[in-house]
């Protein structure tokens, strides 16, 4: 076996080592992997495989890590990346090192993203495509030794770029496209992937992950209606990869929600459940375990058993000290608590929720967790509509009626119309006619979803303020928009996209919407509005920008990225009024911030009305201006300049 050929076995064992859920040991094998590198003499033409060892280990360090809900999971694995990134930038240069180069970024991107760097994960994602966009010249026909290797990355990392770049909305990737110069689409991606699958190369198994998860999970939050040949292509992969790597975690966990999808809950939960042996090494698995069987006993409107499965998952956080998501969970189980008449578990529940809110060891919590408080202090003052609250969840958030047989749509159909009937208020009846059409739209009965969007369009101008900041009408308008084009109805449906498009953007389902309207309106060639505002600031001079804060303004967000050079930024908040005179409070200040770093963001939750400020400085540049994209969030705050 020539040198060449051990280091691809070396590749092959780990993953099958990392796919056969023996993590520890896929560890342990990088480890001693690189520690032989350290030691080895390479001939002449031979190229050291330390990169894609290292990557490949951060990878499995980074699936381990959250699996085991380990508190610093992501931040050991970014750095893992940045090892492997800087032992791929220090060989020589070769397509095998523009993969790695590639992928690391791709994948520190990801990392960025779910740590909550949304604004510089998405801008590292992006611009690893300055590496990916060589790998069609350079790796796809390479013909050297380690071809197996390099043309099975290749189409791998090219697969997922794309695939990433088609979902992500134009407002998340002007930046990063005004920078680089990228491109990419859906029909591209599935067709690398498909390649990396078909030719059963070293990283084919993870082909195999991105394609099902699309086919079987993705096309479905997008509202793309069940289609055949997109299922059948996700179980003739899932069968390849079952029969390689038996019992593997990714693989079970695919299969369960291909079955639930295909509305086989008995199988789906068979599937799930085949976890179980592994949730005491790795909590993760069965928080999924238990959160996939609350979905599945919801979708059986089986309310018992679907607040027993939230309890279970959300004692796997507690367990591990997690604080996060608890509420959001707790409010689950309560809610089904309250349909199952178990008033008792219902308090219970509902009590732990306030617990959560009043600890001082944390201040941060996600949307779901402030849903779940403003819930339970409804809950207990006897104000609450649970039914419709848990309703809510599952069609708009957990999505349980895409898992629903025909005979349970039609009772949650009927239980709705039943509450949209009773009393005469706008906003019951219009949060039940959106239900109702959402449901009919994901089960493709499209002209009785328009209908039931035509109705609850009727009653704009009649709901309250806190429907309208819900975005009820927004999303009927969606429903239209992706119903007449399932009809072939386009121009219909083009004009409901621009409808939609016009329509304020401050409401809660604003994200939802968007990513669903980007797949139609780049079908149908519809043009979005633009949130970044583009800006060249003058050498020896400054720019002010000012946001108006009206009350109620829960929190702000703001980003730029400069396009090359350098320049300084603050950004400081101003109260309203005579009493907040000369009472700025600095939020933000950059001294000369490098365009190398990627985006700057920041956020702050202002304690009433006033000007939130941007100010950037190029008055220490002599000779240059720079260029920049900025913006702030939410979208219906508008940023003015103004003289300094």
């Amino acid at each position: 076996m020539t040198p060449v050929e051990r280091d691809i076995e070396t590749i092959r064992e780990g993953l099958r080592l990392l796919l056969t859920n023996k993590f520890e040991d896929a560890d342990r094998h990088w480890n001693e992997a690189l520690v032989r590198t350290k030691t080895r003499k390479f001939n002449p033409g031979e190229y050291d495989p330390s990169g894609p060892f290292a990557f490949v280990g951060a990878l499995t360090a980074l699936l381990y890590g959250l699996a085991t809900l380990q508190n610093d999971q992501l931040t050991t694995a970014l750095e893992k990346l940045q090892k492997a990134d800087e032992l791929a930038n220090a060989s020589k240069d070769w397509a095998g090192k523009t993969v790695i180069k590639g992928l690391c970024m791709l994948l520190m991107g990801i990392v960025q993203s779910l740590q909550g760097s949304k604004t510089r994960g998405i801008w590292l994602v992006l611009r690893s495509w300055l590496w990916l966009r060589l790998l069609e010249a350079e790796a796809l026909n390479y013909e050297g030794p380690e071809r197996s290797l390099v043309r099975s990355s290749a189409l791998l990392s090219l697969g997922i770029f794309n695939l990433i770049l088609s979902l992500l909305p134009p407002i998340l990737t002007r930046t990063a496209s005004w920078c680089s110069g990228l491109q990419g689409s859906r029909e591209t991606a599935m067709e690398f992937l498909r390649l990396c699958w078909q030719e059963d190369g070293l990283l084919a198994p993870f082909a195999v992950i991105c394609l099902v998860g699309y086919q079987v999970d993705v096309r479905t939050w997008l509202g793309e209606p069940h289609a055949e040949e997109p299922f059948q292509e996700a179980n003739r992969a899932l069968e390849w990869a079952e029969q390689r790597f038996p019992g593997g975690i990714f693989f079970e966990g695919l299969r369960a929600n291909y079955c639930a999808v295909n509305q086989d809950l008995v199988q789906a939960l068979e599937y799930s459940n085949r976890l179980s042996p592994m949730a005491q090494e790795m909590p993760a698995l069965g928080l999924v375990m238990h959160a996939k069987a609350a979905s599945y006993a919801q979708a059986s409107l089986d309310w018992p058993e679907a607040a027993r499965a939230f309890r279970q998952a959300l004692e796997v956080y507690r367990k591990v000290g997690r604080r996060s998501l608890v509420p959001a969970m707790a409010a689950n189980a309560a809610l089904c608590h309250e349909l199952a008449g178990e008033g008792t578990e219902r308090d219970e529940m509902m009590d732990l929720v306030l617990e959560y809110k009043a600890r001082e060891d944390k201040k941060t919590w996600g949307m779901p967790d402030k849903n779940a408080f403003a819930m339970a202090a409804k809950c207990k003052d006897g104000t609450w509509e649970p039914r419709m609250e848990l309703f809510t969840l599952m069609v708009l958030r957990h999505r349980s009626t895409m898992f629903m047989s025909p005979a349970k749509i039609e009772t949650m159909l009927g239980m709705l119309r039943t509450m949209a009937d009773d009393g005469d208020g706008a906003d019951r009846k219009a949060k039940s006619i959106l239900l109702q059409a959402e449901i009919l739209r994901q089960s493709s009965r499209f002209e009785e979803a328009i209908a039931a969007s035509n109705l609850g369009l009727e009653l704009q101008g009649k709901i309250s303020k806190d429907m309208a900041k819900l975005g009820c009408m927004q999303y009927l308008q969606y429903i239209i928009a992706a119903s007449q084009f399932h009809l072939g109805k386009l121009s219909e449906a083009q004009h409901a996209l621009k409808k939609l498009d016009a329509a304020p953007r401050n409401h809660q389902l604003y994200y939802s919407i968007l990513f669903k309207t980007t797949q139609l309106s780049r079908r149908l060639g519809v043009e979005t509005k633009d949130t970044y505002l583009e800006v060249t600031v003058p050498s020896r001079d400054q720019i002010r920008f000012e946001a108006k804060l009206p009350e109620g303004t829960a929190e702000v967000e703001w980003d730029f990225t400069l396009d090359d050079f350098s320049i300084s930024f603050t950004a400081y908040f101003e109260p309203e009024g005579a009493q907040g005179k000369g009472s700025k409070t600095m939020l933000q200040s950059l001294d000369q911030y490098q365009a190398t770093v990627g985006p700057a963001s920041g956020r702050f939750e202002p304690p009433g009305p006033g000007t939130l400020v941007l100010t950037f400085d190029n008055k220490f540049s002599m000779m240059r201006s720079k260029k920049l994209l900025v913006r702030v969030l939410p979208e219906h705050l508008i940023l003015t300049s103004s003289n300094t």
